[in-house]
């Protein structure tokens, strides 16, 4: 299949800002937090778009997906989601109770966490759970709603999300099922029409523009929409819970816009290296938080950086290509597969 040198591009960017915001995210629940406000800001700033971005980039080839069967696309499922997921949350959630209070949140009750991953999530991970759900219900209403009624399902159920009480997983569907069901209505071709065809100037700059301001406006609205959380002062999960609320989602499309936009910028996606980690999102992204983890509590530990954006720049590095240098193992003796990194 030829591959679209722009949207492995746009995954490429989107990954490195996943592995920026999940180091951010351990250095601000680390001892080393408790003054950081910049860095929530930044945190706050990439969560209102990156995991909106990797939705609507997996929405994208649903249609086509489905054309050649529904069994098909089904049973591809369990190689490239269902297998990786209760894999490598059974793995990292392993070394997470085996580190005790060396992580930032030990864990406890080992079994019952691993037990319940069929209907309850650890880490990373519910992103692939989310996704499953998502490709389900694409199955079950795209037949029967069609793609643009897919679209007004998703904003009612997003709606509906701010005023019901709901588990978090399926909380975490209601919220992010708009981006996919998006990515599902456009395919590649409406993408390319609002954003990728533009020209060198709107995609460089004015969408890039467009994305900053609304995004730092969302920064600042949000003691006010969000006033049940001190964004300043607040955990990871708190603030990732005010960038995913209704009132960003402004924030949302425009920075999902921009990094498409800079993504097809042509010396951006003809990028040998944002091509490759493109295609290399999923191994980074099942290992990269024990990369990260690992070296922050290594480098904390032995007191070899205490400066927390130092740490920061060596976990990123570290989250990267640690990862790659795995991968690149496990493809030369023959484990990829049952390691669900193709």
């Amino acid at each position: 299949m030829n591959r679209i040198k722009w949207l492995d591009s746009a995954r490429g960017l989107g990954i490195i800002l996943v592995v920026i915001g999940h180091a951010l995210g351990g250095l601000i629940d680390s001892k080393l937090g408790a003054n950081q406000d910049v860095f929530r800001q930044l945190f706050f700033a990439i969560y209102t778009f990156h995991m909106p971005l990797f939705f609507l980039l997996s929405g994208l080839m649903v249609t086509k997906r489905l054309e050649k069967g529904q069994g098909i696309f089904l049973r591809g499922l369990i190689p490239s989601i269902i297998w990786p997921y209760f894999l490598w949350s059974i793995i990292q959630f392993s070394i997470i109770y085996g580190l005790g209070s060396l992580v930032n949140r030990p864990a406890e009750n080992y079994w019952p966490v691993i037990l319940s991953l069929p209907w309850n999530t650890v880490s990373q991970f519910w992103f692939l759970y989310a996704l499953f759900w998502m490709h389900i219900l694409s199955v079950l209403l795209i037949p029967r709603l069609g793609r643009e009624g897919f679209v007004l399902f998703a904003l009612a159920l997003k709606s509906l999300a701010l005023i019901l009480i709901l588990p978090v997983p399926v909380k975490l569907v209601c919220n992010h099922l708009f981006f996919y069901a998006v990515g599902v209505w456009l395919m590649t071709a409406g993408l390319e029409t609002l954003v990728i065809k533009r020209g060198l100037l709107v995609k460089s700059l004015v969408f890039p523009g467009i994305a900053l301001a609304v995004i730092l406006a969302t920064l600042m609205a949000a003691p006010r929409y969000g006033s049940d959380i001190m964004l300043l002062g607040a955990g990871s999960p708190e603030i990732a819970n005010l960038a995913w609320r209704f009132p960003a989602m402004a924030a949302s499309i425009f920075g999902v816009a921009a990094v498409v936009a800079i993504a097809s910028l042509p010396r951006i996606a003809d990028s040998r290296i944002l091509l490759w980690l493109g295609r290399m999102t999923m191994p980074i992204f099942v290992l990269h938080v024990m990369f990260l983890a690992g070296t922050r509590i290594a480098l904390m530990r032995f007191g070899l950086a205490i400066d927390p954006v130092l740490i920061l720049g060596i976990s990123v590095a570290a989250g990267l290509f640690g990862p790659l240098i795995v991968e690149r193992i496990t493809r030369a003796i023959g484990l990829n597969k049952y390691l669900g990194f193709q």
